[in-house]
Formats: structure tokens, C-alpha cells, sequence
């Protein structure tokens, strides 16, 4: 494993939020360009960019080609290759890519950035079941840790402010997580955050460089199966039924440009949302194995594409509260079409 920096970051959270826009910014500036260059004509079967990521969000592109419902759909993709976490959203800005599934956060940054996406269906949902199994994401602990709940991770506790891993700022970990410690009176201040991508966070947990790992289903599966840790607590419990929220978003010049790609690519990914939550062993060795896992889990999905602006809602209030957000700057309704709706 690559070498792990525990620094506290010089910058603070919000600084950090900022630095994600600035980017972002730059890159969206060549924006119409860039997508002037990915037109093709009306009586060409478009192929749709996509970067097919060994993780958490890789099932419903593996499971969609293996059962073939893409196909029955009427969508063709290429896969333009790994694309690390923290540049998709770069890459969707120049064109590399043409479709995001996303935190609102993601989509709510590229907005602020200046960037016209927009989301065209939910993906990513919690669970109604009470299934531990199937929440979005898992806040794990070694099991002999004296971390029993939120009020162990404080620095008179620990000795040391409490490290917890997340695969990047900006996204969905670390944004449940300030909820977390906001709802339970402290700030993020009471703690650091030491980035590590998710498929490393396991041996850095077992080797005591973090206090608590914050993990997606294939690899909190995984750890877990492994043994020795505990679940602290969940994107449920830390972000009630919002936590798992993802959007399906595209930007509206591609829309606009090709309605029937969006309205086949919707079919055949929200097909196979449903059939991996229906199937969940299968959808996971799938899973697994595309990814290079011994076991794994896969995400739970929404039963339908209908954006469920309850669960915007808590996101915005949340970026509020970061300071990314004024209050009032943006509503749940800016960032979605129901164009649609008919599609799944």
C-alpha cells in the first residue's frame, strides 16, 4: 500500500470545497468546445462514453452487459477506461464522458460551476428493509477499539484527534460524516480526515493509521468477511433515507442532442438496477469478480427512475451547513427533468 499522510490539512473543509469548484471552473470553461467535437449525426447510432470503474459503481454496467439488458434497451456504450474518483467529474466536463452516476453534491458543484447537467433519473437509494447489507456505506472499526459510538471519537478519548478515512473530499463519506458529527454536537473540528481510496482503507485500518474506515458495499463487504471490525455506524443512520441517494445526470446540450441514447441508456440501467436488487447474491459475484474481490456486495438501488426531492433536499441543507451553499441558492426541482420519466 502507498504511503498514507495523516498531516491535518492546512485548509479547511469548505477551502477544499472551493478548490473542487476552481477546478471544476477551468475545466467547464472549454466546456462547449470540447462538446461540439462529440456530435454525430442524426442517423448514426451513438455510442455512449462511459468509464466503466473497478468499484462501487461498477455493477450496473457489468451486470447490464452480462444479462444483456443493454442490449434489449438499445444502448451501445465504449468504455473510455479507469478514471479515478476525484477527475469524473472533470472528465464529464471535457467531454471525456457523457453520463455521471452521482452524489447530489457532485451534481449540485458542477451546477455552481457553471456546467448545464442535469439529472434524468435516481440511481442510488437506501434500503427499506432495515438490511444492514444493503446501506450505501459502512463506518467501520476495528473490533478490539475502544470506539463504541460517536462519543468515543473525540481527542480526549483517543489521545490523538480521531483519523477517518475517506476515498476523497467533497463526496458523499465526508459529507454524511460532518452530518453525523453535527447532529450529535460536535463540529469538524473534533476530528481529521485522511484520504485513501477506498480498496486501500481495509490495511490501513488494520494497521492502526485510522481510526475508522468509511467504505462502499463491495469493499466494506469484503472487510467484513475478513473479520476483526465492526460496523459503527451506516449512511442510513448518518444521513437517514438520503444517504444513499445517486443521480443519473447528463449535461442538457447532450439531451438535447441525443434524447432517445438518454432514454435507452435510462431503460437498460434502471433494468438492471432492479434485477441486481432482486438478485442480489448473483449481482455480487458479478461484482466481485469484475472488481477483483473474493466477495463484495453490490449498492441497493432505486425500484424506479423518480427523483425523490425529500432526499435533495437534505443534501442542500447539509452544503448549507458545509458553507457551499447560501440558503435558498439552489432548490431540489433546479436539478432534475422529468422528460424521462417515462423510461423505466
Amino acid at each position: 500500500m502507498g504511503d498514507v499522510n495523516h498531516k491535518k490539512p492546512k485548509n479547511k473543509p469548505v477551502l477544499a470545497a472551493v478548490a473542487v469548484l476552481a477546478i471544476i471552473i477551468i475545466v467547464a470553461a472549454g466546456f462547449i468546445f470540447l462538446n461540439s467535437g462529440n456530435k454525430q449525426a442524426d442517423n448514426e447510432e451513438y455510442k455512449l462514453k462511459a468509464s466503466v470503474n473497478k468499484d462501487c459503481t461498477i455493477t450496473p454496467w457489468v451486470v447490464g452487459v452480462q444479462k444483456g439488458f443493454f442490449n434489449e434497451s438499445g444502448v451501445k456504450f465504449v468504455d473510455v477506461g479507469e478514471i479515478a474518483s476525484t477527475q469524473r467529474n472533470n472528465a464529464f466536463v471535457s467531454g471525456q464522458i457523457d453520463v455521471l452516476d452521482a452524489d447530489p453534491q457532485d451534481l449540485i458543484n458542477l451546477r455552481l460551476a457553471g456546467v448545464p447537467v442535469i439529472a434524468v433519473a435516481q440511481s442510488g437509494d437506501e434500503p427499506t428493509d432495515g438490511n444492514l447489507s444493503k446501506t450505501h456505506m459502512h463506518w467501520l472499526v476495528m473490533e478490539n477499539s475502544s470506539i463504541k459510538n460517536i462519543s468515543d471519537l473525540t481527542e480526549e478519548k483517543l489521545g490523538h484527534k480521531p483519523k477517518i478515512a475517506v476515498t476523497a473530499l467533497g463526496i458523499c463519506a465526508d459529507t454524511q460524516n460532518n452530518k453525523w458529527f453535527k447532529d450529535n454536537g460536535l463540529s469538524k473540528d473534533d476530528f481529521e480526515y485522511v484520504v485513501i481510496p477506498d480498496p486501500q482503507q481495509e490495511q490501513a485500518l488494520r494497521q492502526g493509521l485510522i481510526d475508522v474506515a468509511v467504505l462502499h458495499p463491495p469493499f466494506y463487504f469484503a472487510a467484513e468477511k475478513h473479520g476483526g471490525v465492526r460496523v459503527l455506524t451506516t449512511s442510513q443512520e448518518a444521513f437517514g433515507s438520503a444517504g444513499g441517494n445517486t443521480l443519473l445526470c447528463f449535461t442538457e446540450d447532450f439531451i438535447k442532442e441525443h434524447p432517445d441514447t438518454v432514454r435507452k441508456f435510462i431503460k437498460g440501467y434502471k433494468t438492471t438496477e432492479v434485477w441486481s436488487n432482486d438478485n442480489r447474491d448473483e449481482a455480487a459475484i458479478i461484482t466481485a469478480k469484475a472488481i477483483g474481490l473474493d466477495e463484495a456486495a453490490a449498492h441497493y438501488y432505486s425500484s424506479s427512475g423518480a427523483v425523490n426531492e425529500t432526499q435533495l433536499q437534505v443534501w442542500i441543507d447539509q452544503l448549507v451547513a458545509d458553507g457551499t451553499l447560501q440558503p435558498g441558492q439552489i432548490n431540489p426541482g433546479d436539478l432534475y427533468t422529468k422528460e424521462f420519466q417515462d423510461s423505466w
